[in-house]
């Protein structure tokens, strides 16, 4: 390969973890291909055996060293139901960098975690697959890109106290007098310990999705919900704003909502009832594309 490469691209699916030494990577390209702009490299074998984890030895803190954080290259891991796969990518913006939150921790080059599928029949499986990833690489990104019960989240979420980001397609909320005292207190040591500060709900299923994650990351500071364009926005925004106002030192003060009717009027719309009913004092109020913008200053 000619030392003026711009761009490599490698998908790997046999079982030698010398192609996880990110320390290797990094001399080799420094080395022989010191012009290389695209880095692709996707590490996928198949799991034949659910009890033996293919990525033993393999630190993937080493890929946080300024060599890849210059070069804006970063890793993603992969759960599917058959295969865990590791990737090496050029950097792309996340869900919540188009808009800028604050300036208090970078984390846009630090993995990312995404859950394809959760099988219920196999959801000790999926658990223990998460429970080796923590092992060998510091998660601060988590999606999951399915349906997914509230319990679930907070089991994984109580593996890794390092999550900053979660990105849900749906949730499914537990009945909460069905719940037994362990699992109340189960909930009520997430809510206390979790560091999340942002969130995005891809599909709102009612209003109460989104009160409960409210409730559940106090530390949030940014929530993006989807909503269908037949939403009532005046009282769903009205609903969130008082949920917002009645808790004790709350940190959101971002609220994106995605809708895909979303246009100037319905934001004026918003506008002029957060003005009418009071909901705020101090705010902005913007839109890209369908996502309207609220950022909330002081109540």
């Amino acid at each position: 390969l000619p030392s003026t490469l711009k761009s490599f691209n490698l998908v790997y699916t046999e079982r030698e973890l010398q192609y996880l030494d990110f320390d290797v990577w990094e001399q080799l390209i420094l080395q022989n291909f010191p012009q290389l702009e695209k880095f692709y490299f996707e590490f996928s074998p198949y799991t034949c055996d659910e009890d033996e984890f293919i990525f033993d030895g393999c630190v993937c803190d080493q890929f946080l060293s300024s060599f890849w954080i210059n070069r804006q290259w970063f890793v993603e891991i992969v759960i599917e139901p058959e295969i865990i796969s590791l990737s090496i990518k050029p950097y792309r913006k996340k869900w919540y960098e188009f808009i800028n939150i604050d300036n208090d921790f970078n984390v846009n080059h630090l993995p990312l975690l995404t859950i394809r599928s959760i099988l219920m029949d196999k959801y000790l499986e999926t658990f223990d697959k998460i429970e080796w990833i923590i092992d060998i690489a510091t998660i601060y990104h988590l999606e999951i890109c399915e349906n997914v019960f509230i319990g679930a989240i907070i089991d994984f979420m109580n593996l890794s106290s390092s999550l900053d980001s979660l990105k849900l397609s749906s949730i499914i909320l537990p009945i909460t007098t069905l719940l037994s005292s362990e699992e109340l207190d189960e909930i009520n040591l997430t809510v206390e310990y979790n560091k999340i500060t942002k969130v995005y709900l891809e599909k709102m299923k009612k209003f109460d999705d989104v009160l409960f994650l409210i409730d559940l990351f106090p530390k949030l500071k940014y929530l993006q919900i989807g909503c269908t364009s037949d939403i009532d926005i005046n009282l769903f925004v009205q609903t969130i704003l008082m949920k917002i106002h009645n808790k004790v030192n709350s940190n959101l003060h971002l609220l994106a909502i995605s809708i895909p009717a979303a246009d100037d009027s319905m934001m004026e719309k918003i506008q002029t009832f957060i003005d009418l009913k009071g909901l705020l004092s101090h705010y902005t109020i913007k839109r890209t594309n369908d996502t309207i913008f609220l950022r909330m200053k002081s109540f």
